[in-house]
Formats: C-alpha cells, sequence, structure tokens
C-alpha cells in the first residue's frame, strides 16, 4: 500500500463514507446552501481534517455524488442488444430507489448550478462506460456506422428518468423492454435485422 492510498475499512474510508453520506442527506434535504461547518458538525469530524480532505463545498458534492452514483454499476455483456436490455432495467431499479427521486427532484428544481453541472458530468462518464459493447457492435458492422452510441445510452437514460421525474410514474419491466426495442429497431444495421435472432436478455447485473 502506497503512502496516502485508503485502505478499504480504515479510518479515512470511513471519515469519506460519513462525509459523502452527510453531504448528500444535505442535498436530500434541498438543503443546497450548507457550510463546511455545518457538515463538520454533522458528520462529527474536526474542521480541520474536513479542510483537508475537501477544501470547498464543490470538492464536499463531488464527493457525496460520486459515492452515490458509484451504486449504479452494470457488468457488460456481449451482445449489444441485451447490454441495452440489462442498463434499462438497471437505471430504471436505481432510478425509483428515494434517494435519487430526490437527488433528481431537487436538481429539475434548482436548474443551473453546481449539483446540475457536477451531475450531469458524472452521469455522461457513466454513459461512456456504458458504450463499449455499442462500439464493438458498430465496429463490427452490427450498428449502423452514423448512430451516435454515446446517444443512445443517453436517450435511454433520460427517458426513463423523465418519466420517473417529471411523470411521477415508474416504468413497467414492459415498459423497459418496448422502449429499449425501438432504439435497438433504430441503430440495427438492416442485414443484422434481417439474421438476428431472439435477444438473450438477462436482467441480473
Amino acid at each position: 500500500m502506497t503512502r496516502g492510498s485508503i485502505r478499504p475499512g480504515g479510518r479515512t474510508e470511513r471519515v469519506r463514507q460519513t462525509v459523502a453520506a452527510t453531504v448528500l442527506q444535505f442535498i436530500k434535504n434541498g438543503e443546497t446552501e450548507f457550510t463546511m461547518q455545518d457538515v463538520a458538525e454533522q458528520a462529527g469530524i474536526a474542521r480541520s481534517t474536513l479542510y483537508a480532505r475537501w477544501p470547498t463545498r464543490e470538492a464536499l458534492i463531488v464527493e457525496a455524488l460520486t459515492a452515490h452514483n458509484a451504486t449504479f454499476r452494470v457488468k457488460p455483456r456481449a451482445d449489444w442488444r441485451e447490454h441495452l436490455h440489462v442498463i434499462a432495467i438497471a437505471f430504471r431499479d436505481f432510478s425509483v430507489r428515494p434517494d435519487e427521486i430526490a437527488i433528481n427532484g431537487l436538481i429539475a428544481h434548482l436548474g443551473s448550478g453546481f449539483v446540475n453541472e457536477e451531475t450531469l458530468r458524472q452521469w455522461r462518464a457513466i454513459s461512456e462506460e456504458m458504450v463499449g459493447p455499442l462500439d464493438v457492435a458498430q465496429q463490427e458492422g452490427k450498428i449502423r456506422a452514423e448512430v451516435n452510441t454515446l446517444m443512445v445510452i443517453t436517450t435511454l437514460f433520460t427517458s426513463i428518468a423523465g418519466l420517473i421525474v417529471i411523470a411521477k410514474d415508474q416504468p413497467s419491466d414492459a415498459y423497459v423492454r418496448q422502449l429499449v426495442d425501438l432504439l435497438i429497431a433504430g441503430c440495427e444495421a438492416r442485414g443484422d435485422r434481417d439474421e438476428r435472432g431472439p435477444i438473450p436478455v438477462s436482467v441480473n447485473s
């Protein structure tokens, strides 16, 4: 272990988890104007410790959102169509969690601002992580060359999130499957569409 690294389960990691949870709770409560002192008191740590690792409120927000969004992870599938189906169900399940609904509701209410910008930045990075199987399929001629594969992922995310946050409706498995099938139909190269068999769908992430 190198100097300055974080040992899983160690004190530094526990402090990070406590601070992230504290800041996330402020955000979920709509209290975006919290101070460093507020966080230190609520988390039960010294201000000197807080400032040493997170010198600004923005750094604290990044820490909290990173910890929260890290709970959404999907193992890539070899078949790009199955990959989209698995992502969609996993994202639906993540998006209906009370903490995620609270965060998205706050972001929609606040509009532009650092919390909004940081959330968009992190989800763009997550989308870029998810696009791999689609890029491979495109290189193999299974997805049309003109398709923006990253846009496919972001369209999937925004369609599901919008229904949950704005319409306040939880999309069913059937709805999610239909949404993904529409995206697949819009992406497939004609030859692959004619030759492919049933889509192997496994929703276990």
